[in-house]
């Protein structure tokens, strides 16, 4: 191939990688491979190969384009190859000896060359592997590197580290600030370095994990639609993928939560434990919440990859299977294990008491929720905080007094919905209506429709026919009623209340920064959903029912 040819086929990989057509950008930058053997070549074919989810052959590729850009005498760009390889190696095959190796190259190809942008780099991403210490101090000196030089991506890369960092240590506020502004930054545009959207995603949903922040976690994850859309998803590391089926399992998205956690656990085949235990434990939980009660064993069952979150879901399961001393004995072996100040205590003594209610010990119940009470109403861990709150009316339930119930299971419900917790509030809404059953049965009767039309949308079979049944004790068909606004997302609100403006698909696309074929999959559900045949009859129903008010 003339050198003319080349440069073309290189452009024209260019320009498809960065319209994010990865199959097409792959076969081009794969035939100038095969032809120039150059370290771009090399280079782009294993970034493309990487976004397509082929970890292995990314890696191959681009330590051939290290090699090549050696010797063409590049040393810049064979350092930052060789940065990026430390990164994959560390996080997406947990590999930290070749991590080591990788970014000790790239510091040693880092000292003969005058830019601060690929001394900044092998800074940031060095750090990891050095005094945790001194991280902070690292991350501010990449960032200040940067600014210096106006790399917009370092800086972004930077804020997103310095953020997750913060949050660990225990400072959420000012942490999710700066992992804010690093999603901002990301979203707005990052040129060709598309990887840091991977990295601030993946430290924004850490975060959001480790302090339970849901809403955060969705808001986010909907304003990288428009990316998603252009690119796929950006969550390419076993463990940032297992996090975000966790979001969307609790958002109550479960077709696509299955999706992504299956594809956690074929990513996570190759890695340390903890990003399989984590895909495991939401794969379970997920399955358990279905009431596949059997499935949802066997993902529990591994002792290697038992984890806090496993452990709460096997206790949901020997609960559901009429074992709660089982789900008793196992979560207080568990609450021993953790760290009083790990937010996981929360959510496992709250489990914990219910376990004891399930098993008809009201006294240890009370006794469990005791010592918890100090924990209620800490902003940062908002549904650790729903779940006491609501195991507390639950004790109140089952000792008698249903104005304290009705009182603490009303403020779980709206801590729930505010946090755009599905499950749980239709599971406290159930709970609602059997604290006031006895006082007021048509009240009882609206807590429980309520929940059973949730649980149906949401596909929970076990709590749906939990639902029916109360409905039935009160006298009341337990069909699954007419369906209703409520049943839609957060985006499918959005998309109908412009449908009832009277918007098109592309003008509603370009109104929220979708594709015309997402907004057309948006209103096709949204029509399903109302059981209503035309857009018209959607808007009639937007109007009556006030969406988008």
């Amino acid at each position: 191939m003339k050198r003319v040819e080349l440069a073309d086929q290189l452009e024209a990989a260019r320009l498809s990688a960065a319209a994010g057509r990865w199959e097409q950008a792959r076969e081009e930058y794969a035939a100038a491979a095969a032809e120039g053997g150059s370290g771009e070549a090399f280079d782009g074919l294993g970034r493309v190969c990487w976004w397509l989810g082929d970890v292995r052959s990314a890696i191959q590729h681009r330590e051939r384009a290290f090699t090549c850009y050696h010797q063409e005498g590049h040393s810049d760009a064979a350092a930052m190859v060789a940065v990026d390889l430390g990164i994959w190696y560390l996080t997406n095959l947990d590999n930290g000896a070749a991590a080591q190796g990788w970014l000790a190259r790239a510091a040693r190809f880092a000292e003969t060359t005058e830019s601060n942008v690929v001394r900044g780099w092998v800074l940031l991403v060095g750090a990891f592997l050095g005094d945790p210490q001194l991280l902070a101090a690292s991350f501010e000196e990449a960032r200040a590197l940067a600014r210096t030089v106006g790399d917009t991506a370092l800086e972004t890369m930077a804020l997103a580290d310095l953020g997750l960092l913060s949050v660990t240590n225990g400072d959420v506020d000012q942490g999710m600030r700066l992992l804010d502004e690093a999603m901002a930054a990301t979203l707005g545009g990052l040129g060709e370095r598309l990887e840091v959207m991977v990295w601030s995603s993946c430290n924004m949903l850490a975060a959001c994990s480790l302090v339970d922040d849901l809403q955060r976690a969705v808001q986010w994850c909907r304003a990288a639609d428009a990316f998603m859309e252009t690119y796929g998803c950006p969550f390419l590391q076993a463990r940032c993928r297992a996090h975000y089926g966790q979001v969307l399992l609790s958002s109550g998205d479960w077709a696509l939560a299955e999706r992504e956690l299956e594809q956690a656990l074929a990513m996570a085949e190759d890695v340390g434990r903890g990003p399989r235990a984590e895909a495991l434990a939401a794969l379970a939980e997920l399955r358990l919440r279905q009431g596949r009660l059997e499935e949802a064993a066997v993902l529990v069952s591994d002792p290697e990859h038992m984890s806090t979150a496993a452990s709460v879901t096997q206790a949901g399961i020997d609960v559901a299977l009429g074992r709660p001393a089982a789900a008793v004995s196992a979560l207080r072996a568990q609450l021993n294990l953790l760290d009083p100040r790990n937010p996981d205590v929360a959510s496992v003594t709250a489990t914990l008491a219910e376990a004891y209610l399930a098993a008809g010990d009201v006294d240890a119940a009370e006794q469990t929720l005791l010592p918890g009470a100090e924990v209620w109403r800490i902003p940062a861990y908002p549904r650790a905080t729903s779940m006491l709150i609501r195991a507390a009316g639950r004790l109140a339930v089952s000792r008698g007094d249903p104005e304290t119930a009705t009182r603490l299971l009303a403020e779980a419900f709206d801590l729930f919905s505010h946090g755009g917790l599905p499950f749980e509030a239709a599971r406290t809404r159930l709970d609602l209506a059997m604290a006031v059953r006895c006082e007021d049965e048509q009240a009882a009767a609206a807590h429980a429709t309520y929940a059973l039309r949730s649980f149906l949308r949401l596909g929970a079979a076990g709590e749906a026919d939990e639902a029916s049944a109360v409905l039935r004790s009160l006298g009341v068909a337990a069909g699954p009623g007419p369906r209703d606004a409520d049943s839609l997302t957060a985006r499918e609100r959005e998309v109908l209340a412009l449908v009832a403006t009277g918007l098109s698909n592309p003008e509603i696309a370009g109104r929220l920064f979708l594709s015309p074929k997402t907004v057309a999959h948006h209103v096709s559900r949204i029509l399903a959903k109302l059981g209503v045949q035309s857009r018209s009859a959607a808007a009639a129903y937007a109007a009556r029912e006030g969406v988008g008010d």
